[in-house]
């Protein structure tokens, strides 16, 4: 299988936005970022997948009993089963079991040893996901922890996936660490940097034009907690928090950066 086609193992494959509000959900970004989507009868629930120039990156799930929106982004592993297991022995938590998607793959909900949630994902041929690699405006292009305890989820991640730290030194905010597996770049993670909140990932999405799209968000209803802050020698991006209470940054690379 080509590497164009996957698997990408370690990486992040897919993102999933759970959502008291659904259609909000979809209304907002779709205006936003100009995501299709695909409403899914899934039994139970409606899964509303999110297209980007014609192909799937990612789904919205309404979930009434959640106690606030998120994003969750989606890990890709050799094995579902395997590295739940794994998740477990390494001080973390498996909140929803090892579940097969039909003619799609496997996944499992589970949560680093600090409370930030993500999902494990082993995708059938032809089901491996988005390809991380792939850059283009409206597609997510980073995923972040803030954690509670960044040395206990370094070790985690490093343990569980193979990651290896790149650190970068930023002063009195700390430091940050890129996270990549040989001289692939696969995500980043930090202390959390807001006072009361849990551990959480936050996801990047790629705009073109950074100022136009934090101001098209918040005239859309978003909340921004901060706007076009610079990040040296890569770009620049704003944090808010969507409509139905998710939080999310928008990303504008250099022009000489080929991506964040």
């Amino acid at each position: 299988m080509s590497a164009s086609q996957g698997p990408w193992t370690g990486h992040f494959v897919w993102h999933d936005l759970m959502t008291k509000d659904g259609a909000a959900a979809q209304a907002f970004y779709s205006e936003l970022l100009g995501w299709k989507g695909e409403a899914h009868d899934m039994g139970g629930f409606v899964y509303r997948r999110i297209l980007v120039g014609g192909a799937p990156i990612g789904g919205i799930v309404e979930e009434p009993g959640i106690p606030r929106a998120h994003w969750m982004p989606y890990l890709a592993v050799e094995d579902v089963d395997r590295a739940a297991k794994r998740v477990a022995e390494l001080g973390g938590t498996v909140c929803v079991p090892p579940t097969d998607i039909p003619r799609t793959g496997r996944f499992a909900v589970v949560g680093e040893p600090t409370g930030g949630t993500f999902s494990l994902y082993t995708g059938l041929p032809g089901c491996h996901g988005a390809n991380p690699t792939d850059t283009m405006p409206g597609r997510a292009c980073w995923n972040e922890l803030y954690s509670l305890d960044l040395a206990k989820s370094q070790a985690f991640f490093t343990a569980l996936a193979g990651w290896q730290i790149d650190v970068k030194d930023m002063g009195p905010a700390g430091s940050y660490h890129v996270q990549k597996l040989g001289d692939k770049q696969t995500g980043g993670m930090m202390g959390q940097p807001m006072a009361g909140e849990p551990s959480t990932w936050l996801v990047y999405f790629h705009v073109a034009n950074l100022a136009e799209s934090t101001a098209r968000a918040k005239g859309l209803g978003a909340a921004a907690v901060m706007e076009s802050m610079p990040i040296p020698e890569v770009g620049a991006f704003s944090m808010l928090n969507d409509p139905t209470g998710a939080l999310f940054a928008l990303f504008e690379p250099l022009a000489s950066a080929k991506s964040c």
